[in-house]
């Protein structure tokens, strides 16, 4: 919604590069202020009705102020209030269930949280198909206005609170990750930086061959998540400027989360009986392959034909997504290693927020000055220097390259 209003308000895909950037931005010290206030207050409705408040006033707000100006304050104001519910969110997953029944609950959250993003899409391609952009927001708004009174009647606050680094440990908890790894380093090195003499011993260490599978997983994920910020960031624009009209935009973004969402039923399994996590790097290189399509498409297709070819193969990059995601998350965890687990996790999280952010600060200005063909190319590119990355990376792990289907991931290299 935000790119596409973005652009029918005079704006460039430097505009929307630049918001989505400043969004992604906005994220990161968001999560560390809500983080603290969850553990302060241990409280858990609270959050969930900052969150619908917050987004209701501000919907509102973007359309009753249709200005560039007034819209990045807002959106940025959107990154501040998003994430209030973040950890509360999946706090209370763990509040409220039993231990042995987290990972199911987790999972019927996240399946509750995908046919959300579906029914907001089907209804924007509706909607889009015969009425105004703009009043979309007002949709968007009174769903969220819905969520404040859900959230205030029907939320329950547990007997028993936890903390946010409980979520260290879990994947689902991403912000809470990214909110105790910026803890980290802001303590540790704005406020007791290293000295000159450990900063040249970690160099001559990396020298000497301390570039580990984890390290080369981390910078992977990095240039990953960069790489998809590059294509993600200016994909709107892309389309609306090459004839694609508001409603088949929609309806790309839907045939991908549809198909991405329908993938992780299987991804699981297929992952242990086919490739084991290595079958991550083979989605990677696809990744990359697609984003040549793209590119490629850039220069040939315009209207209902780049239509066609963005919902097929937008809807396998969701496929490969998914594959990556789980199969690197297999990794991760499969060799976290003794020490400092909370902190590892942290920084995987965060380098994903750094990269997010990178992307999409550059893809604007490459899309404006270069054209969409040499921005999806470099993300190809980039995307294709993530693939060797991770192959070393489990390669130092110790997965070899042809194992019996039954065998799954050799253990890790000592």
């Amino acid at each position: 919604m935000v790119p596409l209003y973005i652009l029918s308000l005079g704006g460039t895909v430097i505009d929307v590069a630049l918001m989505t950037t400043l969004y992604n931005f906005v994220l990161i010290p968001s999560s560390i202020f809500w983080g603290r206030m969850t553990d302060r207050l241990a409280r858990r409705r609270f959050f969930f009705v900052v969150t619908c408040v917050g987004c209701t006033l501000i919907f509102v707000a973007m359309f009753l102020l249709p200005d560039l100006r007034a819209l990045t304050v807002l959106y940025a104001a959107l990154g501040f209030v998003i994430s209030a519910n973040s950890a509360s969110t999946n706090l209370l997953v763990m509040e409220t269930s039993e231990k042995k029944k987290w990972i199911s609950s987790f999972s019927r959250l996240n399946l509750v949280a995908s046919a959300g993003s579906i029914i907001g899409l089907a209804v924007g391609f509706v909607w889009t198909s015969a009425l105004p952009l703009e009043a979309f927001l007002l949709f968007c708004a009174g769903a969220t206005g819905v969520g404040i009174v859900l959230s205030y009647y029907r939320i329950p606050e547990p007997a028993v609170t936890l903390e946010t680094t409980q979520l260290s440990f879990h994947p689902s908890g991403y912000l809470s990750r990214v909110y105790q790894s910026m803890t980290f380093v802001l303590g540790h090195i704005v406020l007791s930086p290293p000295s000159p003499k450990g900063i040249l011993r970690a160099l001559r260490a990396t020298k000497a061959g301390a570039m580990t599978g984890r390290a080369l997983l981390f910078l992977s994920m990095f240039l990953f998540t960069t790489s998809s910020a590059l294509l993600n960031t200016s994909f709107t624009p892309f389309l609306s400027e090459s004839g694609v009209v508001d409603s088949e935009i929609f309806a790309v973004s839907l045939v991908n989360i549809v198909i991405q969402t329908g993938v992780y039923r299987w991804v699981g399994d297929i992952i242990n009986r086919f490739g084991g996590v290595r079958i991550g790097s083979y989605a990677v290189l696809v990744r990359a392959a697609l984003y040549m399509v793209f590119a490629a498409s850039a220069l040939v297709f315009r209207g209902t034909p780049l239509f066609l070819v963005a919902a097929v193969f937008y809807g396998m990059i969701g496929v490969v997504y998914a594959f990556w995601n789980s199969a690197t998350s297999v990794t991760l965890m499969s060799n976290l290693g003794q020490a400092k687990q909370g902190n590892v996790l942290g920084g995987y999280a965060a380098l994903g927020a750094l990269g997010t952010v990178v992307g999409s600060l550059f893809t604007g200005y490459i899309s404006y000055y270069q054209g969409y063909s040499t921005t999806f190319t470099t993300a190809a590119a980039v995307m294709l220097v993530s693939f060797f990355v991770l192959e070393a990376s489990l390669k130092s792990f110790g997965y070899t390259k042809r194992r019996s289907k039954d065998a799954g991931p050799a253990p890790p290299a000592s």
